[in-house]
């Protein structure tokens, strides 16, 4: 665990604004972990606000939504921030937003009714995993524990904090969802320590017992990174370790962030499918750093045009997601996912350096939560050597780019990680 300088100050004080007439929409049929969805309309389909798109395909896979009503102009690829391109439906919106009304019978629901307004919503985690949520909730095995992650530890985002502030009670009504599906022991939400606003809240939830919720606990985490990473998260909230090669359900517990609780919530009391969400807009190179309601599928460039964003300079690095975990981009022709939680704009360095040799001081080995190497897969990677990787177990790196920030060579680690583990089957 290292302490790194959050720069959340300039956009976390500002209520949340919206954004839901785009222009045109991009939506990739990969926007969750497992196989992407199959379309179910074809060009020229006229479609509404809500309506089923393209199915999941498979157990592992999730269902894709139209954001707006509107015509289906193409399928084609486009630009993807993780996979750099895939094939899209892209739909030309027509017509004012749809207007979704709450449903009281939603308490009487089973489980199984539950599970399937999940899966039908398309609902994956929003933390940055985006696993299928309807997978996640059927676990094979019992569990004790529910953690809540409201934590948020990766520098600049802040749509977490902002939602907390804003919908807690909602967030709240989707954890009750939640426990009513996989029944556990005991409920903790995890915040860290600089979300005083949030906390006070949550405490008077806690306090008066407002939710139909088994042993409810906050857990108040120093202000460390990655402390909202799932097995540290697991570790520091209850002193379980999660095994090299095992699962939080192996040790009794799941993990689910805040904004996929309260898109579950949407999903059951007001069958609305994930179509929007908040997504944070940060960096130094930004005029006014901000958190926006976005319809999935908007394009970072139509944010631009529309000037609900502008630049104060030209951008030295566009990023998908925080400065330690996130992924750079070429332009703003990149579309928001499920699991977007944010873009950083960062201004032009005064001072670039470039890689330089290891002084063998071991940062990186110190810095690594997860009590690895990483100094060992660079050199691996760098001799091609891959078969070596398992034995370093290198698919262990959560790839939370501690042992790049404080390596004082700036030797990408985490370059040559996501290199290495292209190699590497995923089973070993």
């Amino acid at each position: 665990m290292i302490t790194v300088i959050d720069h959340k100050e300039p956009q976390k004080a500002k209520p949340s604004e919206k954004f839901l007439t785009p222009k045109k929409l991009y939506l990739p049929l990969s926007q969750h972990t497992g196989k992407p969805s199959n379309p179910c309309v074809k060009i020229s389909d006229l479609v509404q606000e809500a309506q089923l798109i393209a199915k999941a395909d498979g157990y592992i896979s999730s269902n894709l939504h139209a954001p707006v009503s509107g015509k289906i102009a193409a399928v084609e690829r486009y630009n993807h921030p993780v996979l750099q391109s895939a094939e899209a439906i892209v739909l030309e919106p027509s017509g004012t937003n749809k207007e979704y009304l709450f449903s009281e019978p939603a308490k009487s629901l089973k489980k199984e009714e539950l599970l399937e307004i999940i899966a039908q919503a398309g609902i994956v985690g929003m933390g940055g995993a985006a696993f299928p949520s309807q997978v996640k909730l059927k676990p094979p095995k019992k569990i004790i524990t529910l953690i809540i992650n409201g934590c948020e530890c990766e520098p600049y985002l802040t749509c977490d904090h902002r939602l907390m502030l804003e919908n807690l009670k909602e967030i709240f009504l989707g954890i009750e969802i939640i426990c009513r599906i996989i029944e556990p022991s005991k409920v903790i939400f995890a915040i860290e320590e600089n979300k005083p606003d949030v906390i006070k809240q949550l405490n008077l939830y806690v306090n008066t017992k407002k939710f139909n919720l088994p042993a409810l606990e906050t857990v108040i985490l120093p202000h460390e990174y990655p402390q909202g990473s799932e097995k540290q998260l697991i570790y520091n909230t209850t002193n379980r370790k999660v095994p090299g090669g095992k699962l939080p359900l192996d040790v009794g517990c799941l993990v689910h962030n805040v904004a996929t609780c309260f898109a579950i919530y949407q999903a059951v009391y007001y069958s609305k499918p994930l179509i929007e969400r908040l997504v944070s807009f940060c960096g130094e190179a930004l005029t006014s750093p901000k958190n926006i309601w976005v319809k999935i599928g908007t394009s970072l460039r139509e944010l631009f045009e529309q000037k609900i964003l502008e630049l104060d300079c030209e951008p030295a690095k566009i990023i998908s997601g925080g400065p330690l975990m996130g992924i750079a981009l070429t332009d703003l022709d990149y579309p928001i996912l499920k699991s977007t939680g944010g873009f950083l704009f960062l201004k032009p360095s005064p001072d670039p350096v470039s890689e330089q040799p290891c002084l063998k001081c071991a940062r990186c080995v110190d810095n690594c939560p997860m009590g690895l190497l990483p100094l060992e897969y660079v050199r691996q990677v760098k001799r091609e050597n891959y078969e070596s990787l398992t034995g370093y177990n290198i698919n262990d790196c959560i790839e939370c780019g501690c042992c790049t920030y404080g390596c004082p060579a700036k030797i990408s680690l985490v370059h040559y990680i996501k290199i290495g583990k292209g190699y590497v089957p995923k089973s070993n």
